[in-house]
């Protein structure tokens, strides 16, 4: 659809009364270019086509856009991608507008299938996108999951350009057809697909199969240091654990040392422990001994004490003088009876005097007998004396000997006690000793048991790894697929031959009206001509018979391609070497073709022919 500015280009058709060149084969979808429309594709903007379903020539001078339009074409059937080595000239910048990029884009209407579709493609790799919409009912496909490929019936793009896509540079005078032919040859007859090659599939094969042996090789490799790791690992773990039960050994001999020396400390202790009993024993018995000293003697004191309390309370009571009494209570009395009886003051001096000489004889009397119970105490005192004296003497024998006892005691203590320091002390160096053995046996299980996860590792790396036996699979397939593609492409190979060859020569026939024979592939020569039992090779024949067998082959070859998909043609200056027969010969054979023509050149000749034959056909003027 024209945005305002495009131009249309004049079509003008014609028609003959000869309707025999167009019959439809059934059960075959034809592919139909109705218009184009261009935005700007190299040369040409904002430029608008429409085509017929026929033949269509485009003519004008050299650089007036044919081969632009050729291009637009064929890109929009299959995308246009831009290079990434940006040395190379390749279509996408050849065909870029470098004023404007954005505008990079266009679209065409073609029909297949009786349906009616749109494509609209914007090349510009920055802003790449592409719609294809049913124009009958609207409805938008999905170019990323195939629905163009299957309109264009799965012909590739490789497959189009080399069979009904042939531009100037495949016509060019003195290119090699034979190693060109051969090329297409091996593609086609052998793997039934212009855009593949058996042997670039091979070697595909093979650098997998190399790149798969040396994934094999660095994982051998790979596995050998790990087992060559792993052996030194466990050599060093052997010496780990040898040296670990040594220290063990000597541990247990240092161990076995301290509870001999305990042993020893406790055979020299038993004496001392023995004598430090007995010499407590003793002592209890000692100080028993002089307890009981103690308390005979508190009791004698005591008994003597108490016998002398009661003689001193009789003989006090004996002792006082009665005449002492009478002294006494005469001074008493006497001033009572002084005053009671007058007549007694004569007789009082008297009285006075016989109560002091009362008095008098009642204290000599008293002093006399104190004096004889000071005799009898001091008497006591004496024999007590003797008594105490003697305790004494047994007293401080036991005392000396108890001292004696406590001194050999502390002695015996002291000695005790360093004893016990020392089996302390050996108690402390065994526990330690015990600690250290256990952390030595603790090592030596964690030791083995990494020696025993290093021996199972090793036993393990000694079979192939999961990778290396995936990698030997792989191996294997890749040989086995190399090898059936050889044996299928081989069989291929023969029926497509049969096949092509009885296409080639049917259509070699009639472009050149039987005037060669059998056309033929061959592995040699690429495509030999039999004629009278005798093969020629391309090179032995002219400009104009070497184009048409390479015509006739791609021809054929994309009949195989195409199968039941008549896709159109595009062929740019094809027939430059024909002269007027050939050409008519190959315009008569491209009449009777169901596939849409586009015919680009810069000669009138093709249209001359085409109205000579009566063949109905369309121009556009560039």
């Amino acid at each position: 659809m024209p945005e305002s500015g495009i131009t249309e280009k004049s079509i003008v058709l014609r028609r003959s009364g000869n309707a025999g060149y167009r019959r439809r084969r059934a059960g075959e979808d034809r592919m139909i270019i109705r218009q184009a429309e261009i935005q700007k594709f190299g040369k040409l903007e904002k430029e608008q086509y429409r085509f017929s379903p026929q033949i269509n020539i485009i003519y004008g001078p050299n650089e007036s856009g044919k081969s632009t339009l050729m291009q637009f074409l064929k890109a929009m059937m299959y995308g246009l991608e831009k290079s990434r080595v940006r040395k190379t000239l390749d279509t996408y910048k050849k065909y870029e507008p470098w004023d404007a990029p954005a505008y990079f884009a266009g679209s065409i209407v073609f029909e297949t299938g009786e349906q009616q579709f749109l494509l609209e493609r914007n090349f510009y790799y920055k802003e790449k996108s592409t719609r294809l919409v049913n124009i009958r009912d609207g409805e938008e496909l999905s170019v990323e999951c195939g629905d163009l490929d299957m309109l264009l019936g799965n012909v590739s793009a490789g497959a189009y350009e080399n069979t009904f896509c042939i531009g100037q540079e495949q016509s060019v005078p003195g290119r090699e057809l034979g190693v060109l032919l051969e090329d297409e040859r091996s593609n086609l007859a052998q793997t039934g697909s212009g855009d593949f090659s058996l042997s670039k599939a091979l070697q595909n094969l093979e650098q997998k199969r190399k790149s798969k042996e040396k994934q094999k090789k660095e994982l051998e490799q790979q596995r050998l240091a790990d087992i060559r790791q792993l052996e030194v690992k466990q050599q060093m773990m052997e010496a780990d654990i040898a040296a670990l039960k040594a220290q063990q050994e000597k541990q247990g001999t240092r161990k076995q040392n301290v509870q001999e020396q305990v042993k020893q400390l406790k055979q020299a202790a038993e004496p001392v422990l023995s004598e430090y009993r007995t010499v407590c024993r003793r002592e209890q018995e000692l100080q028993k001994v002089v307890r009981q000293v103690q308390l005979n003697t508190g009791r004698k004191h005591l008994k003597k004490e108490k016998e002398q309390r009661q003689q001193q309370k009789s003989e006090h009571r004996a002792g006082f003088s009665p005449l002492l009494l009478l002294g006494v209570a005469g001074l008493i009395l006497a001033p009572i009876l002084r005053a009671s009886l007058d007549g007694f003051q004569k007789i009082a001096p008297i009285l006075n005097v016989i109560c002091i000489a009362f008095i008098l004889a009642g204290l000599i009397l008293a002093y006399g007998r104190q004096k004889k119970v000071q005799e009898a105490e001091t008497e006591a005192a004496e024999e007590d004396a003797g008594v105490a004296y003697g305790d004494e003497e047994v007293y401080q024998k036991i005392a000396k000997q108890l001292a004696s006892f406590q001194q050999k005691k502390s002695a015996l203590e002291q000695q005790i006690e360093t004893f016990q320091e020392q089996k302390k002390a050996l108690q402390m160096q065994e526990a330690r000793q015990e600690g250290s053995g256990d952390q030595i046996i603790g090592q030596i299980q964690e030791k083995e048991v990494e020696a025993a996860n290093l021996t199972e590792q090793l036993q393990e790396l000694q079979f192939q790894t999961a990778q290396e036996k995936a990698a030997d699979q792989d191996i294997q397939a890749l040989a086995l697929a190399a090898d059936t593609m050889q044996r299928l492409a081989s069989g291929m190979s023969k029926t497509l031959e049969h096949v092509l060859n009885r296409e080639m020569s049917e259509i070699l026939s009639q472009i050149t009206g039987n005037a060669h024979g059998q056309l033929q592939v061959s592995e040699e020569q690429g495509i030999v001509l039999s004629e009278h039992q005798k093969s020629r090779a391309p090179e032995a024949y002219s400009q104009g018979t070497k184009q048409q067998a390479y015509f006739a082959y791609r021809m054929a070859a994309g009949k195989l391609l195409a199968k039941e998909e008549a896709l159109p043609f595009l062929l740019d200056e094809a027939f430059a070497g024909y002269d007027t027969e050939r050409l008519r010969q190959t315009l008569r054979w491209l009449a009777r073709q169901e596939n849409q023509i586009f015919l680009f050149t810069c000669r009138e000749m093709e249209a001359e022919v085409l109205r000579e034959e009566g063949i109905p056909f369309s121009e556009i003027h560039m």
